[in-house]
């Protein structure tokens, strides 16, 4: 006998009992709906997960406090590279993305980004 059959059977189970739980089981694992719903039901199921809000709920805006320090970074990174780049340099098409964090360029066609992060310490 299968263990999973015994197991069953020593819940209480008849032998038939626990042979159609497990043919049920081995159904609904392959995707039958052995228990459909009917529209009422699926309405009210429907309607049940549905998550409720506040009609007058708003998204939070969160204002990043401003860094100083990373805006000076970048700003003397930007103006390295653009004292030291001339025209005829293979850096093209320098610029600043984000003033606290990025700085993209071209450099012999391919694109390029530098993105300064500050981890916690």
């Amino acid at each position: 006998m299968n263990e999973q059959l015994e197991k069953l059977i020593a819940l209480g189970m008849t032998e038939e009992e626990a042979k159609q739980v497990l043919q049920d089981d081995e159904e609904i694992a392959h995707g039958a709906d052995l228990f459909p719903l009917t529209p009422e039901q699926e309405k009210a199921s429907a309607q049940a997960r549905r998550a409720e809000r506040k009609k007058d709920a708003k998204p939070r805006e969160r204002k990043r406090k401003e860094d100083t320090e990373k805006r000076e970074l970048i700003a003397m990174i930007f103006d390295l590279f653009r004292e030291t780049c001339v025209d005829d340099d293979p850096i093209k098409e320098i610029k600043v993305t984000n003033p606290e964090r990025q700085i993209d360029f071209d450099y012999h066609g391919r694109k390029f980004r530098i993105v300064l992060s500050a981890p916690r310490s």
